[in-house]
């Protein structure tokens, strides 16, 4: 958490604030894409935290030396899963647009392993791409309804998906733009907010970019869900 405040309180707050839009706004899904424009929110607070930007801007650097392309925040969400649900929002992967991706969760399930929404994936499945159309090329394939029916069925195999059991009052990171990562099934009733931190764009902006996500985008099945965390960041 960021040495700005005390961990612990901030952490507090961030609960309350999520209490209270529940109770406001009904115990349902909320999705807030770029919590920090809300200056006096506790997810500002930590997002634009000099601490939290040194951190993210230092690991992209020191993995592109030479070239670190864009150094900013790509995207952010607080993501709130709440309420009834089914197993179908579950297991939809996909790659970032970012180089690194944070999650801080904020709530938890209390539920059995594989039934809290656990953050799952390929983790470091391709390299970063020099090639915009490469990349393109790798989300149309890896986030089709083909390609998830072949993990899916593979999710009894020992080893095959790496799943990250999170602790409240962590934060994880992992490189977003090389994994293909998703969400496991949500515990029917249970509370799950996660803050999301995407940073650092190796592709930079270009009419190039634009064009290939366009692509991208009409090449993806028919049917296939979009997830929350794909719309945090408009390069999708």
């Amino acid at each position: 958490m960021p040495p700005e405040c005390r961990p612990d309180e901030w952490l507090a707050h961030a609960r309350e604030d999520i209490e209270d839009r529940l109770r406001t706004h009904g115990t349902r899904d909320h999705f807030i894409q770029s919590p920090q424009d809300d200056e006096d929110s506790d997810a500002a607070v930590f997002i634009k935290s000099r601490s939290v930007v040194s951190l993210l801007t230092d690991i992209v650097c020191a993995r592109f030396p030479d070239d670190p392309g864009t150094l900013q925040l790509t995207g952010s969400a607080l993501r709130i899963v709440a309420g009834p649900r089914g197993e179908g929002d579950a297991y939809w992967f996909h790659y970032d647009a970012s180089v690194v991706t944070m999650v801080v969760p904020i709530f938890l399930p209390e539920a059995a392993p594989g039934d809290a929404g656990e953050l799952v994936g390929l983790f470091n499945k391709r390299p970063f791409r020099r090639s915009v159309f490469a990349n393109i090329v790798d989300k149309a394939v890896g986030q089709s309804a083909f390609y998830r029916k072949h993990i899916l069925g593979k999710l009894d195999n020992a080893g095959y998906l790496h799943r990250v059991d999170m602790k409240v009052g962590d934060a994880y990171l992992f490189w977003g733009y090389r994994s293909l990562h998703g969400n496991m099934p949500c515990e029917s009733g249970a509370l799950r907010a996660t803050l999301l931190l995407h940073f650092g764009r190796p592709h930079g902006s270009s009419k190039a970019l634009t064009t290939a996500v366009r692509i991208g985008q009409s090449l993806r099945s028919i049917g296939q869900k979009p997830s929350d965390e794909e719309t945090a960041v408009a390069a999708h």
